[in-house]
C-alpha cells in the first residue's frame, strides 16, 4: 500500500511537472510572439556600409527610442563609422523593408552606446522601463543575429553580473553577433536594457537601463561632428579612468601573504585574484603566481581596447639552480612580461622606460633592493592617455625572487605615478 502511494505520487508529480513545463513554454512563447508582433517595426538592423563598394562592413542592431527617429545600438556597432573618418557611412533597414542612412548624435564609449537618428520618419518608439526586473523574471533579448532577420530570444534576468565595476546585467540568454546594439524588454515591452555581449554558454551582458536612460537625457544639438569625435573621447576617457584610478588610490588596499612577501590581493570589489604553483618541466625550480584583474574593458576598435586594470606577483625559488643559472632564469621570467589590453602601432607609441633602484627594509635588519623599470607608451588618437607597465625583480637570499607586475590601460601620467606609488607600497617582505 505504501509503494503504491508512492508510486501514484510520483506519477502525479511528473504530469504536474510536465503541464507546468507545457504551460511556461506556451507563456514564454506567447509573449515573446506578442513582443515580435507589437514591437518589431520599432527596430532595425544597423549597417556600416563602406562608401567606396556600397558593401556593408558591419552589422549591429538599434530599436527607435524616440518619435523624433533617435535609435540607440552600441558604440562598437559604429566605431568604423568614427574611426575611419569618410571611409564609411551608417544606415537602417527596417522591417518593412525600407532602408535609409543615419546621423550619429552622441556616443558613449564606456558603456558602449551610440545614439543615431533617422530623419524620414516619426512614429512610435520603444519605452524605457521605471526598473529593473526582479531577480529570476524572464525577459527577451531582440536583434538581428547573423543577418538571418529579427530574433526573440528569451531569457532570465539574474540581476548586476558579481564583479562588475560597470554594472553589466546577467541575462541567461544567448545573445548572438549581429544582436549587438538591439533592445531587451520586460514582459511589458520595455526596455530594461541593451544588447552588448556574449560569454558563451547562455551567459551574456546587457547596458542596464540607467547607464542608456543618461544616454538619452543628454542635452545635445543635432549630429556630432566627426572632427571633434577623438577630443569627445577622451574626454570621456579621462573621466572615467580618473573616477577609477582615482578610488582606487584613496582607499585602504588589502593584503595578503605570498611566500615571503605580503602583496596587494583584491583592492576593490570589482577585481578578482586567482592563484596557482608549479615547478618546471625538471623540476629544478618552483613558480608561485597571484594573478588579479578587473574582467571588462572599453571597446575603441577590433584591435584596440582600454580600461582595464591586471597585477600579478610570481615568487620563484630553488636549491638546484647555482646563482648563475637562477638568475638566468629569473631573468626569463621578466622578459615575459607585456601589457594585457588590445593596441597596434597606429594606436600606441612604442613604450618609453624608465629604471630605478628602491630599496625596502625586509623585516629581518636588512633591506631587499628591487629594480623597478616603469614604461608607458602615449594613444596616438587620445592625447594624455597612455598604457602603463611596470616591473619589479627583487631576489632574497640568492635563490628567492619576487617579480611584481601591472598594466593600466589608458590612464593619464598622474593616475599612473599615483598608482605606483600605492603600489610599491602594498608590497613587504616578511
Amino acid at each position: 500500500m505504501r509503494a503504491l502511494n508512492n508510486g501514484t505520487i510520483t506519477k502525479t508529480g511528473l504530469l504536474l511537472a510536465v503541464c507546468l513545463s507545457a504551460f511556461y513554454s506556451q507563456a514564454y512563447g506567447q509573449d515573446a510572439m506578442s513582443l515580435f508582433n507589437q514591437y518589431s517595426n520599432r527596430i532595425y538592423q544597423i549597417r556600416i556600409i563602406e562608401q567606396a563598394s556600397g558593401k556593408q562592413a558591419a552589422l549591429g542592431s538599434g530599436f527607435q527610442i524616440s518619435g523624433d527617429g533617435t535609435i540607440v545600438t552600441n558604440y562598437h556597432v559604429v566605431s568604423g563609422y568614427t574611426n575611419y573618418l569618410g571611409r564609411f557611412r551608417i544606415e537602417y533597414a527596417s522591417s518593412d523593408g525600407s532602408r535609409g542612412e543615419l546621423q550619429l548624435v552622441d556616443i558613449d564609449v564606456i558603456h558602449d552606446l551610440a545614439l543615431v537618428k533617422r530623419d524620414d520618419y516619426l512614429g512610435q518608439y520603444l519605452e524605457i522601463a521605471g526598473s529593473l526586473p526582479l531577480q529570476g523574471e524572464m525577459i527577451y533579448s531582440l536583434g538581428n543575429p547573423h543577418d538571418l532577420g529579427l530574433t526573440v530570444v528569451p531569457g532570465t534576468y539574474n540581476g548586476i553580473a558579481a564583479h562588475s565595476f560597470y554594472k553589466r546585467i546577467h541575462f541567461s540568454g544567448s545573445i548572438n553577433p549581429g544582436m549587438s546594439g538591439g533592445p531587451v524588454l520586460n514582459s511589458e515591452g520595455k526596455v530594461i536594457g541593451v544588447n552588448v555581449a556574449t560569454a558563451g554558454n547562455q551567459i551574456s551582458f546587457l547596458v542596464p537601463l540607467n547607464n542608456l536612460s543618461a544616454l538619452i537625457d543628454r542635452p545635445r544639438s543635432g549630429a556630432i561632428d566627426l572632427v571633434n569625435i577623438d577630443s569627445i573621447i577622451t574626454g570621456q576617457l579621462l573621466l572615467n579612468q580618473q573616477e577609477i584610478i582615482g578610488e582606487l588610490v584613496n582607499e585602504e588596499w588589502l593584503t595578503s601573504e605570498f611566500r615571503g612577501a605580503s602583496v596587494p590581493t583584491e583592492i576593490a570589489e570589482y577585481i578578482r585574484c586567482w592563484g596557482t604553483s608549479g615547478a618546471d618541466p625538471d623540476n629544478l625550480y618552483d613558480n608561485f603566481m597571484s594573478v588579479c584583474s578587473q574582467d571588462e574593458y572599453i571597446f575603441l576598435a577590433d584591435s584596440f581596447t582600454t580600461g582595464n586594470i591586471v597585477y600579478q606577483f610570481n615568487w620563484l625559488e630553488s636549491d638546484e639552480l647555482n646563482l648563475f643559472q637562477f638568475y638566468n632564469m629569473y631573468q626569463t621570467q621578466i622578459e615575459n612580461v607585456y601589457p594585457d589590453n588590445y593596441a597596434g602601432k597606429d594606436d600606441v607609441t612604442n613604450f618609453k622606460c624608465h629604471e630605478d633602484f628602491l630599496a625596502k627594509e625586509s623585516g629581518q635588519d636588512q633591506s631587499i633592493v628591487t629594480k623597478g623599470t616603469f614604461c608607458a607608451r602615449a594613444y596616438k588618437k587620445y592625447p594624455g592617455l597612455f598604457d602603463v607597465l611596470y616591473l619589479g625583480a627583487s631576489v632574497h637570499e640568492s635563490r628567492k625572487g619576487l617579480v611584481s607586475h601591472f598594466t593600466l590601460a589608458g590612464v593619464s601620467m598622474d593616475m599612473a605615478l599615483e598608482f605606483t606609488r600605492k603600489f610599491l607600497e602594498g608590497i613587504t617582505w616578511n
